[in-house]
């Protein structure tokens, strides 16, 4: 087994001892060759050694070794740390799809949490955030009058927003949509088709938030994705 598998096998062990029954070489090493990681039944015996230097199992007499309260603690953790994982692949799985009805319910999630983001903006954004709404905002215009993409220009202008709320929570959430779903050309060629560009509502959402008003902030943002979602909910199937 190379160094780089030791530790899958690691994980792989802490989560067998968390049973009933105490685990010795023999089993530890027919517990990761089921889980694709073959190694002998000696090097099973010195990870199972290297848990017990770490505090995470004791040994039991002959019968093996189960974990410490420690271990318990680390078994807790990996068992979480997989459960984020698979929520987060979920999503990344519905953010990867140009379906219709999955942009629909995107823009309905992004609705929610920018609206949100766009409120706190309000009250915790600096003078120097404004200033670059601004700059975003100018840099928008020019590219709609030279007919080019402004796709890049509206992430920066959301993405500062977010920035701006000071909520890290709020922010990772945000920035999982928008790096994944990429999505945002998608929507300008949609919002191009009927007319519209994606830029036009964002003054009213510079302004609310310049002018320290939450609330109005809040509602524009809100306006402004329920007018993508109109435009998305337009299409044809």
């Amino acid at each position: 087994m190379t160094d780089k598998a030791e530790p899958s096998a690691r994980t792989e062990l802490l989560l067998a001892l968390d049973g009933e029954r105490p685990l010795g070489a023999g089993a530890a090493r027919e517990v990761l060759l089921e889980a694709g990681i073959d190694l002998s039944e000696a090097t099973a015996g010195r990870l199972l050694r290297d848990l017990e230097r770490e505090g995470l199992a004791v040994k039991i007499g002959v019968q093996g070794r189960r974990l410490t309260e420690e271990g318990q603690r680390a078994v807790a953790e990996i068992r979480r740390h997989r459960t984020n994982e698979a929520s987060t692949e979920a999503l990344l799985d519905s953010l990867r799809t140009t379906k219709k009805k999955e942009l629909v319910d995107l823009i309905v999630t992004r609705r929610a949490l920018e609206a949100e983001a766009a409120r706190l903006a309000a009250s915790n954004g600096t003078p120097e955030e404004i200033e670059e709404l601004r700059s975003v905002m100018a840099e928008t215009k020019r590219l709609i009058a030279s007919g080019r993409s402004m796709a890049g220009s509206d992430g920066r202008f959301h993405a500062t927003i977010a920035a701006m709320a000071r909520n890290p929570i709020l922010e990772a959430a945000l920035q999982l949509i928008w790096h994944n779903g990429q999505y945002s050309p998608l929507l300008e060629v949609i919002r191009y088709r009927l007319g519209r560009t994606l830029g036009g509502d964002h003054e009213r959402i510079l302004q609310a938030i310049a002018d320290g008003d939450g609330d109005g902030a809040r509602q524009a943002m809100a306006d402004h994705l329920d007018n993508v979602l109109r435009d998305v909910e337009a299409l044809e199937e």
